[in-house]
C-alpha cells in the first residue's frame, strides 16, 4: 500500500476506529478452510453425472478444473493483499472499480450462500445421512436402520436435523472464530481421514481385493450387476463411449464447481495473521491439493467400480433412482461400502461425507456473515449488521440474521419443492470474472496502490495479477457460458434464472435506497469508498 492510501485508510471517516475483528487465524486454518470451501462430496456427485457427457474425461477435466481454479485463487489472494480486509469480493471491487458494482457482486454471492448454508445440511442426507443408514440396514439385515435413512432424506428429517445443525453452526461462530477454527481443525482432519480410507477401499477394489460385481449380487441377486448395466443402456445411456475432447470441456464445469470456491477465504482476510501470504499460500495449496484428492477419487473408483457400472449406476440412479435394484445411492461412497461389505469401514466413509457436508455449510455462513458486516462498516446497511462481539470479536447480528434466512430457505427447500432445483454456480461465477476482471486492470487504474503493495509482483514487466486475471477472466467466462447452456447441471432452470436475476435487481435497488438514506442522515458514503475500510 502507498504511503497516500495507508494515509486514507485512518483518515477518520468510519464512525469508529476498528472493526472489532481481530487477527487469530492461522494460515494452516485458511488451507484447511478452503479444502472445505472445495466440498469433496461433489466429487461423489460428480462420478454420477459422467454418464451424461459421453467420452468426458474425468481426470483431464480435473486437471483443467485445477488449473483455471488456481488462475483464479492467484488472483483473489494478490488482490486480498492489497485490501486486506474482511468482505470477499466487496472490499476490492468497491474500491477498484465502482461501489455498486461491489455491492451488487457481493450481495447476490451472500444470497447464494445462505442458501446453501441452509440446504447443504439437507445434502448431507443424500451424501451422508441415508447412505450411513441404508447400507448399514442392508449389511445388518435392517429394516428399521433402511427407513430411518430414508426418514433422514425426507422433506421432515431435512427441516429438523438441518435446523439443528444451522443453529450449532451458528452458535460456534458467535463464539469466535478461535473456537470454530479448533473444531474444523478437529472436525476436518477426521473427515479427511474417512476420505482417504475412502481412497484405500477403493484403490483395494481397483487392484482386485475386493469384487464390487460380487458384492453387489451378493446383496441384489444374482445378475442384479449384469441387468442394471442392460437396463441403463437399454433406457440410453452410453456405457463405453469413445473418448471426446468436446464432451471434457463441457464435463469440465464439474470439477470447477468444487474448486474455484477455495477463494472465499477471503471472506475473513481481516482475521488472518499473516494475509499478505497466507492466502496467497493457502488457496492455491487447497485448490491443487483438493484437485489431486479429486483425481484419485475418479481413478480409483473407476478402476474399482468400472467405468460401465459408474456410467449405469449415475444414470439409472439420477433419472429413475426407484428401478435401482437395492435401497440406495448412486454416490461413490455407497457403492464402495457395498463393496467392502465391512460395517466399520461402512461407518467410517459416510461419517466422512457427512462431515465434510456439514462444513460445507459452516464455510458459507462464515463468508455471508463477513460480507453483511463489510456493508454495515461501510454504511450501505444498518449499521447493526456491523456491529461485533466485545466479548468474542464476532459479528453477532450479522450470525443471526445469516441463520435465521437459512433457517427459512432451508423450510422453503424441504416443504415447498421449489427451491430443490437450484444451482448457483452463474451468478457466483460472474461475480468471479468481474473480479478477474477488475484485478486485471487494477495496476493500471491505480498504479500508486499497486506499486505500494505487497501484490506488486511481475512476470517479463506484466503484473502477476493482471496475467493470472485475464487468464481467470477467460476460464470463468467460459465456465459460466458452459453452465448456463448446460442442462444436466441445472443452472438455467427456471427457478435458478428467477433468483439470479432477483438478487441482483434487489442489490441494484438496495444500494440506491442506501445511499439515499445515508445521504439525508449526512453520511458522505463517496468519502468512505475512498478509503480502505476500518480494520
Amino acid at each position: 500500500m502507498s504511503e497516500s492510501s495507508a494515509k486514507k485508510a485512518t483518515s477518520g471517516v468510519f464512525a469508529r476506529t476498528s472493526s472489532g475483528l481481530v487477527r487469530t487465524v492461522g494460515t494452516f486454518d485458511t488451507f484447511y478452510y478452503c479444502l472445505a470451501m472445495i466440498a469433496l462430496p461433489i466429487g461423489f456427485l460428480n462420478l454420477a453425472a459422467l454418464v451424461f457427457y459421453p467420452g468426458a474425461s474425468y481426470i483431464l477435466a480435473t486437471v483443467l478444473a485445477i488449473v483455471g481454479s488456481v488462475l483464479m485463487g492467484l488472483t483473489y489472494a494478490l488482490f486480498s493483499a492489497i485490501y486486506p480486509r474482511s468482505g470477499a469480493e466487496y472490499v476490492p471491487l468497491s474500491r477498484a472499480t465502482h461501489p455498486i458494482v461491489g455491492f451488487v457482486g457481493s450481495f447476490s454471492t451472500v444470497f447464494w450462500l445462505i442458501f446453501y448454508t441452509g440446504v447443504a445440511p439437507a445434502y448431507a442426507a443424500s451424501f451422508g445421512w441415508a447412505p450411513l443408514f441404508t447400507v448399514l440396514g442392508l449389511q445388518m439385515g435392517s429394516e428399521g436402520l433402511i427407513n430411518l435413512g430414508f426418514w433422514f432424506d425426507s422433506p421432515v428429517g431435512w427441516f429438523v436435523v438441518g435446523t439443528a445443525i444451522i443453529l450449532l453452526i451458528a452458535l460456534t461462530l458467535y463464539r469466535g472464530m478461535a473456537l470454530y477454527f479448533k473444531l474444523q481443525r478437529w472436525l476436518y482432519s477426521i473427515a479427511l481421514g474417512g476420505f482417504i480410507v475412502l481412497l484405500i477401499v477403493l484403490a483395494l477394489g481397483a487392484s482386485g481385493v475386493f469384487d464390487f460385481q460380487a458384492s453387489f449380487d451378493g446383496y441384489a441377486g444374482s445378475g442384479a450387476y449384469e441387468g442394471l448395466l442392460a437396463a441403463a443402456a437399454e433406457t440410453g445411456a452410453e456405457l463405453n463411449p469413445a473418448s471426446s475432447g468436446q464432451m471434457t470441456l463441457f464435463f469440465m464445469i464439474w470439477p470447477a464447481f468444487a474448486l474455484l470456491f477455495a477463494v472465499w477465504s477471503t471472506s475473513f482476510s481481516g482475521e488472518v495473521k499473516d494475509v499478505t501470504r497466507g492466502q496467497l499460500i493457502a488457496i492455491p495449496t487447497a485448490q491443487i491439493i483438493g484437485g489431486i484428492l479429486l483425481i484419485l477419487l475418479g481413478v480409483f473408483g473407476l478402476g474399482a467400480i468400472g467405468g460401465e457400472a459408474l456410467r449405469a449406476f449415475g444414470w439409472v440412479g439420477m433419472l429413475s433412482p426407484e428401478s435401482l435394484p437395492l435401497p440406495i445411492y448412486p454416490w461413490i461412497t455407497t457403492l464402495a461400502s457395498i463393496m467392502a461389505d465391512n460395517i466399520l469401514l461402512t461407518i467410517i466413509i459416510q461419517v466422512s461425507a457427512l462431515l465434510l457436508m456439514i462444513l460445507t455449510a459452516a464455510v458459507d455462513a462464515i463468508y455471508a456473515t463477513r460480507g453483511m458486516l463489510a456493508w454495515g462498516i461501510d454504511g450501505l446497511a444498518p449499521s447493526w449488521l456491523g456491529e461485533v462481539s466485545e466479548r468474542y470479536h464476532t459479528p453477532k447480528n450479522a450470525i443471526l440474521v445469516t441463520a435465521g434466512l437459512a433457517i427459512t430457505l432451508l423450510a422453503l427447500y424441504s416443504f415447498s419443492g421449489w427451491l430443490t432445483v437450484i444451482a448457483a454456480q452463474v451468478p457466483m461465477g460472474i461475480v468471479l470474472g468481474l473480479m478477474a476482471i477488475a484485478a486485471a486492470i487494477f495496476p493500471y487504474l491505480k498504479r500508486d496502490v499497486f506499486e505500494g503493495s505487497p501484490a506488486s509482483f511481475k512476470v517479463a514487466g506484466i503484473p502477476l495479477m493482471t496475467i493470472t486475471g485475464v487468464l481467470g477472466a477467460i476460464v470463468m467466462a467460459w465456465v459460466v457460458y458452459r453452465t448456463f447452456v448446460d442442462e444436466v447441471f441445472g443452472a438455467n432452470a427456471p427457478a435458478s434464472l428467477i433468483l439470479m436475476v432477483g438478487a441482483f435487481v434487489v442489490a441494484v435497488i438496495w444500494y440506491f435506497v442506501a445511499r439515499a438514506v445515508r445521504s439525508r442522515q449526512g453520511v458522505d458514503l463517496d468519502a468512505r469508498f475512498e478509503e480502505i475500510p476500518i480494520e
